[in-house]
């Protein structure tokens, strides 16, 4: 579980190729905050109890004018290794007549992360507006410090490359390869192993990343 202000700082990123981990825990959806993130004429509704800003997959399904939640778990269960606990969470929930379900939530790095792999009109605009949530979060709960350390810049633009590189690999798999295969162009076959190498290339050196900061350090600019 990671604190708000954790949350702030690392979300100032928002950007890394991650590794799957979801917790379990319990909480109430009769003791909900009074939502204050509203888009589109959606009230995002943040769970209750929880450190920092979480949401529900159906209340990102609504926003991201998707028919039912159903569309948010396909994404997820798609992308689940690039989710981290500190992203995504499943909570036991309490609901009229003691009846207690499983709910998938999702924290504002998670929910920008959704909304990097979904594909509604309004997807764009909804990461812009996560984005200013964040912003608008560090602001108000990130404590005053010292700059970054050279680690903390390092790690940054490492998390922001991988990114960029996930979303790229992804248009190479599932667009441009079989486009190139289509026509037997032998970029194919060259850039193939390429973009695999570069993948796995990527992973370790953001593990390395990592393993470089000390306690207390995260990956910032700012």
């Amino acid at each position: 579980m990671v604190s708000k202000n954790s949350e702030a700082q690392k979300c100032a990123n928002t950007l890394g190729l991650l590794s799957n981990n979801s917790t379990q825990e319990n909480i109430d959806m009769n003791n909900v905050a009074k939502s204050e993130y509203n888009f589109h004429d959606v009230d995002l509704v943040p769970v209750a109890n929880q450190p920092g800003v979480w949401f529900t997959s159906a209340d990102l399904a609504a926003a991201l004018e998707y028919s039912n939640s159903r569309a948010v778990t396909m994404i997820f269960n798609k992308y689940s290794d690039e989710f981290t606990a500190g992203m995504t969470q499943v909570l036991e929930v309490s609901t009229s007549g003691n009846y207690r379900k499983k709910v998938r939530v999702f924290s504002l790095r998670g929910a920008h992360l959704i909304a990097m792999f979904a594909r509604t009109d309004v997807a764009k605009e909804f990461r812009r507006w996560v984005l200013d949530i964040l912003d608008r979060e560090i602001n108000d709960n990130m404590p005053i410090s010292n700059g970054p350390s050279a680690r903390e810049r390092h790690a940054y633009n490492v998390d922001a490359l991988a990114q960029h590189y996930s979303v790229m690999y992804e248009a190479w798999k599932n667009q441009i390869y079989p486009a190139l295969r289509a026509i037997e162009s032998p970029l194919a076959g060259r850039l193939c192993d390429r973009f695999k190498d570069g993948a796995i290339f990527m992973m370790y050196v953001k593990k390395g990343a990592d393993k470089q900061l000390e306690d207390g350090e995260v990956a910032r600019i700012h």
